[in-house]
Formats: C-alpha cells, sequence, structure tokens
C-alpha cells in the first residue's frame, strides 16, 4: 500500500498522513510498527541518506512481526523535481533506483508507504506508474495571487471549525473571516484557535468586530511560508518565502514581528521538552503553569510547534531570538538598505545546521 499525499497546504498534509496512519498502526505498536523519516533534503548527501534509511525500513520485518508504516514526511527530490538537493547526479540516480525498486519489488506483505509532498512532477514514468498503483490525496493550496476560491474557503472553514475553535458563525462571518484570512488550513486553523482564546471560551459567537480585533489579514504573499521554513529549519524554503515575500509593499516589517514571535514561542517549547513538561505531545503539568505565552496552542498546532522545537537545542534558539531582535532594531534605524538583506542573512543563519 503507497499513498502519496500532494500538496502546499501543510495542514491537510500533516493530517491526513496521521489520520492514516491512526487507522494502520495501533498506538500501542508504533514505537516498532511505525517509523517518520523527515525527508525536505538540502543537499545531495542528505537525500541519499534518506533513501538509504527508507529502503531499509520498508523491506525490514516489523520487530514484533505484523505490519509496518513509514511515513516519508515533505519528500522535496522525487524524480522528476528541480531543487538544490537534486542537482548532483548521484541523488538523482538514487531516486531513480529507489523508484524502480518500487516498481519492481512489493511491499513485504502488511507493510505501507506514507509519501508527503509539495509537489509530484507529472513528466517523469514514476508519476505514471504511481497514477495507476498508489493512492492520491490532493493536499493542494490557493494561489494567492489568484484570490481566495470562496467556495472551496467555506467548506474548508466548515471542516475544521468543529475540530479547531468549536466556535458559532453565522454565514456572513464565515464568509468575512475567509475573505480576511484565505483558505489555507494551517492559517484558517491558527486564527480560529486564537480567536477562540480571544473570546475566551469554546462554543462563544463571533462577531464581525472580532475579526477586525484579532485575525491577520492575509497578503499576496503568504506570511506563514516563511514561519513554515523556520519550523522546518531549511534554508532553501527559507530562500523560497523571502522571494515570494520581498515583491510585497510593506511585508519586511510584518515578517521580522512573526519571525520573533514564531521563535519565542519555539525557545519556551523547547525549554518546556527539556524540563520534562510535555510528553507524548501533552502538557504533564497543571494548566496554571503551563507558560502564558503556550497556552492557546493545542492540537494540530501544538504538534507542529513541538516537531520544530525539536529540530533546535536550546542554546540554538536562544541564540537565534538574539539574532531575531538584532534584525529588527536594524530594520528600524535603516531606512535606505532593502530589508530583505538584513531579513535573509539572518534567516539563513538561524536555520543552517551545526556542522557533525
Amino acid at each position: 500500500m503507497i499513498t502519496f499525499f500532494v500538496g502546499s497546504d501543510d495542514y491537510r498534509k500533516t493530517h491526513g498522513a496521521k489520520a492514516l496512519i491512526d487507522r494502520l498502526v495501533p498506538p500501542e505498536n508504533r514505537d516498532f510498527g511505525l517509523e517518520v523519516i523527515d525527508a525536505a533534503c538540502d543537499k545531495a548527501e542528505q537525500v541519499l541518506s534518506v533513501l538509504d534509511r527508507v529502503r531499509e525500513a520498508l523491506w525490514t520485518e516489523s520487530f514484533f512481526g505484523g505490519g509496518k508504516v513509514v511515513w516519508l514526511r515533505e519528500a522535496n527530490f522525487l524524480p522528476g523535481t528541480k531543487s538544490r538537493a537534486t542537482e548532483a547526479q548521484a541523488a538523482k540516480e538514487a531516486m531513480e533506483a529507489f523508484a524502480t525498486l518500487l516498481q519492481t519489488t512489493p511491499l513485504p506483505e502488511g507493510h505501507a508507504l506514507i509519501v508527503s509532498t509539495a509537489a509530484f512532477p507529472k513528466v517523469s514514468k514514476f508519476y505514471k506508474w504511481a497514477e495507476k498503483t498508489a493512492e492520491f490525496v490532493d493536499c493542494g493550496s490557493a494561489d494567492p495571487k489568484k484570490g481566495v476560491n470562496l467556495t472551496a474557503a467555506l467548506e474548508r472553514l466548515a471542516a475544521l471549525l468543529p475540530e479547531h475553535g468549536k466556535l458559532e458563525m453565522s454565514p456572513a462571518v464565515r464568509q468575512a473571516f475567509v475573505q480576511r484570512v484565505g483558505e489555507d488550513s494551517w492559517t484558517l486553523v491558527s486564527e480560529l484557535e486564537k480567536m477562540r482564546t480571544y473570546l475566551g471560551k469554546e462554543g462563544a459567537t463571533v462577531e464581525l468586530r472580532d475579526l477586525e480585533a484579532i485575525t491577520c489579514k492575509a497578503t499576496g504573499a503568504e506570511p506563514f511560508g516563511l514561519s513554515n521554513a523556520i519550523c522546518a529549519r531549511s534554508p532553501a524554503q527559507v530562500a523560497k518565502a523571502v522571494a515570494q515575500l520581498a515583491t510585497e509593499k510593506d511585508s519586511a516589517f510584518p515578517s521580522a514581528i512573526l519571525v520573533l514571535n514564531l521563535l519565542n514561542e519555539l525557545c519556551a517549547l523547547r525549554d518546556a521538552l527539556d524540563r520534562g513538561w510535555i510528553a507524548g505531545g501533552r502538557w504533564t503539568i497543571p494548566t496554571d503553569q503551563i507558560p502564558a505565552r503556550l497556552r492557546f496552542l493545542n492540537g494540530f498546532i501544538l504538534s507542529r510547534r513541538l516537531e520544530a522545537a525539536a529540530r533546535y537545542t536550546l542554546n540554538e534558539l536562544r541564540a537565534a531570538r538574539h539574532y531575531a531582535v538584532e534584525m529588527r532594531f536594524k530594520l528600524v534605524d535603516t531606512s535606505s538598505q532593502d530589508p530583505w538583506t538584513i531579513i535573509e542573512p539572518v534567516l539563513l543563519r538561524i536555520t543552517r545546521r551545526a556542522a557533525r
């Protein structure tokens, strides 16, 4: 069994993959029956390492027998993909060899492969094979330049409301909400959680004035792309997000604030992880002892932030926060320089990995 979750909507990919895992692997079997492999690669050698791991995981029996699920998360090197990680011939050949292996060697009985990816190029022979053999789940997100697809956004909001926010919204308020926020699921979830915190309880009724008070208006280029890049600790994604945001007037300073707020959250979460305040994705301390900055994080948002915090050490995040504060002050003090020439080097410095 092979399933691809394809698209740029991170929430739908992650939520869909986890829902499938819930059906395939009981919680008590996940220590040995589930392997999650981060596959967002910036270098060819990372591609080779990931492919070695997934090959071994797929064709190795589970420790106690039975089924096994391998999740190749955010793979950015599928055949036909053009990226920094696939520039080297060795990476291309390794991916082609892995694709051939999948096509010619059946997975052991009960084993399953889940692949989440932003793009799956349709020009490759592997795609044509996968289209006939595997299951595809479309997790696409609208192109910001084309505006909000109102029908799709309202459907997505209706699906998310019961789980996130649990708020009452009239049809008029729902329409105003998606027109203001956009249709990206991750952004919708984030804004619903903020709204619930702002109103103070589940089941509260959202008024139009509440939207103006608490929601962030979507811009042409998605600022959360920058947040996602930092969470993924991917310099390549940082460069892409900066290139998109640099085309938007007056986007630099709000983006710098977003980065600083995110780093403050990650720093607090990394500290909580190190102290043992969080285990299994849940708080182990009383609610009133949770740091105020982190109380609104729960569900998918908390899970996503924990994954991001775990990619950094506490010292790295403290240093990153220091760099971000300096960056903000420099932006205020400098008017003649392009602000993105200040921001981009700092973000690349933050997301680069220490030499092993």
